[in-house]
């Protein structure tokens, strides 16, 4: 099969009038590199073709909001970064068995002045204020990113709302004070409750089951332990099933392929 590249980043809406990094404008990585993996201590891998091929079929678009990153130290936000973009090589990775890809990835910044004490989030509150104050006009997702949350990890409307300016328009997607298997994790189970998924348990503490507590969309604290006993496999718990895939693929926000 032929892929012209070019033709599938004009219909992402990729921006040609600056830095060409395929990396960058095609797959989204902030840094413009493909982001290491942080268990295996090497660099992750990505495949042009996978991507465009995902392009090819249903896919969302996302916007990538960090908030406040210019609080942080030179180490720290170099750090952050690379947990940003772990966290979109991994969603695509997550949601790529399902159907669903990942396409134009866009970045913005709000800056620790104008955010008003919303880049670290103390409550569920802060967290709706967030979105609710800042959108993107444009048809991506709005997943926003902050310094630091306390007492939960994220925060997302269930079936969110794709016309910018409603209350529902915008997710919490984590907080990079967290690592970046906890991170990505959040971020991909963030979008899939904006995509209209619940989580797999209801009202109940959790699954009971050792698959449900292995899906994406079980709350962390029922991901189980890894052999130390006191950490949680956050890696190996991004499972979604067919019909969770079914049901986020109806949403409003799949955009039809290349």
């Amino acid at each position: 099969m032929d892929i012209s590249l070019k033709n599938i980043m004009a219909c992402e809406g990729a921006d040609f009038s600056e830095d060409q990094s395929v990396l960058f404008r095609f797959f989204g990585f902030i840094r413009g590199q493909v982001p290491p993996d942080p268990q295996a201590g090497t660099t992750a891998s990505v495949s042009v073709r996978q991507l465009a091929e995902q392009l090819e079929g249903d896919h969302i678009h996302l916007n990538v909001i960090r908030v406040g990153f210019d609080a942080l130290g030179d180490t720290a936000l170099q750090d952050a970064l690379i947990e940003l973009d772990y966290s979109i090589y991994r969603i695509r990775n997550i949601y790529r068995p399902r159907g669903i890809g990942v396409g134009r990835t866009l970045h913005w910044f709000i800056t620790s002045d104008d955010s008003d004490g919303l880049d670290t989030i103390g409550d569920t509150g802060d967290a709706r204020d967030l979105w609710r104050s800042w959108s993107v006009d444009n048809n991506g997702i709005d997943a926003f990113v902050v310094r630091s949350i306390s007492g939960f990890f994220g925060l997302s409307p269930v079936d969110g709302d794709c016309d910018k300016g409603g209350k529902s328009d915008g997710c919490l997607a984590g907080g990079v004070d967290r690592d970046d298997e906890g991170l990505s994790r959040t971020f991909a189970h963030e979008v899939g409750h904006f995509l209209g998924e619940e989580h797999n348990h209801g009202n109940n503490n959790c699954p009971n089951t050792n698959a449900g507590r292995r899906n994406l969309m079980a709350q962390t604290g029922c991901v189980p332990f890894l052999s130390d006993g006191t950490t949680r496999d956050t890696r190996n718990s991004v499972n979604l099933t067919s019909a969770q895939g079914n049901r986020m693929d109806d949403h409003e926000c799949i955009r039809g392929g290349c």
